[in-house]
């Protein structure tokens, strides 16, 4: 029972948001609207958080699990939409994350768009990889993640690591990834009013605040329409009911390594919400595919 309300007052949460972005689409009504709803969704976790670290032209952070003796490494790259950042929804999910893997998290805020649109976040990101392993970290103890906008930062990274030869992270961790931004998968419509966050008509204008006029079908737009050989092993979590739900059944048809989640009737990035049991069985499932993917490195640095 507690956790149907949960779900409940979850999904009436996000119904509130959806319809006030449908009628007032901005980046402003966005960022706006997020750190509201943070305040009623986010999850409750304890960690630590380091001063800000200076990776490129942006600040990162360090999000340390209370507790955990971290072996592994998690750089994340938080959803937003390219245009939103919400400490207070995406620090403790990385902590969540970490706890699980046994792994401590670098937070990139990456530069927003519209104000700085492609490529500035995809800079930022890269030159957090290149943070790390200038760091002497070994790339067998990290795996990259993201959520939202977030996974497709983290595609478009390890897709420049491969193609300028650097070394690639241990795995990949997608959660529900915005993984072609011309949104032609038919979940778009499919979904269109079962998803209980986004509305078809206003994730479109995501392409046009985060491309400006680029095509949108460009892979470091949409990594799901470029070359996905000879990236490392991935996990991808998503909903049933997303409307990006195509994007992620597309990717693991196409990357070699991929491992595909997918959950009944879950929202957008719904590990990062309180009290859903789902939520946190994907965190467990996540957190069991780092510790996987870093094992054998982890082992040796210990």
């Amino acid at each position: 029972m507690r956790e149907a309300l949960q779900r409940w007052a979850v999904k009436r949460v996000l119904n509130v948001a959806r319809a006030l972005m449908t009628t007032e689409p901005s980046p402003e009504r966005v960022r706006s609207l997020s750190a509201r709803a943070a305040n009623l969704i986010a999850r409750r976790e304890a960690y630590e958080v380091s001063a800000p670290v200076t990776v490129g032209e942006a600040q990162a952070r360090w999000v340390q699990p209370s507790g955990v003796q971290a072996g592994g490494v998690i750089l994340y790259f938080h959803g937003g939409g390219f245009i939103a950042e919400v400490p207070a929804v995406h620090d403790p999910l990385l902590a969540a994350l970490g706890r699980a893997a046994g792994a401590r998290g670098l937070m990139v805020d990456y530069r927003l768009a519209p104000e700085h649109p492609f490529p500035a976040a995809v800079d930022d990101c890269f030159a957090a990889w290149h943070f790390l392993l200038s760091s002497g970290i070994d790339p067998g103890r990290i795996v990259i993640a993201g959520d939202s906008a977030g996974g497709n930062l983290a595609v478009v990274t390890a897709m420049r690591a491969r193609d300028e030869g650097l070394p690639q992270p241990a795995g990949l961790v997608l959660i529900s990834p915005v993984l072609d931004l011309s949104f032609s998968g038919e979940s778009i419509e499919r979904n269109d009013g079962f998803d209980p966050l986004f509305r078809a008509v206003n994730v479109r204008s995501l392409g046009n605040w985060y491309g400006m006029g680029m095509n949108l079908r460009d892979p470091r737009l949409s990594p799901l329409f470029g070359r996905l050989t000879g990236l490392p092993p991935s996990l991808v979590v998503v909903g049933s009911s997303e409307l990006l739900l195509d994007d992620s059944l597309k990717f693991a048809a196409k990357a070699p390594g991929a491992r595909l989640s997918v959950w009944h009737d879950m929202p957008h990035v719904f590990p990062a919400m309180r009290g859903l049991l789902a939520g946190d069985r994907a965190i467990a499932e996540i957190g069991d595919f780092i510790r996987e993917r870093t094992a054998a490195a982890t082992a040796g640095a210990g």
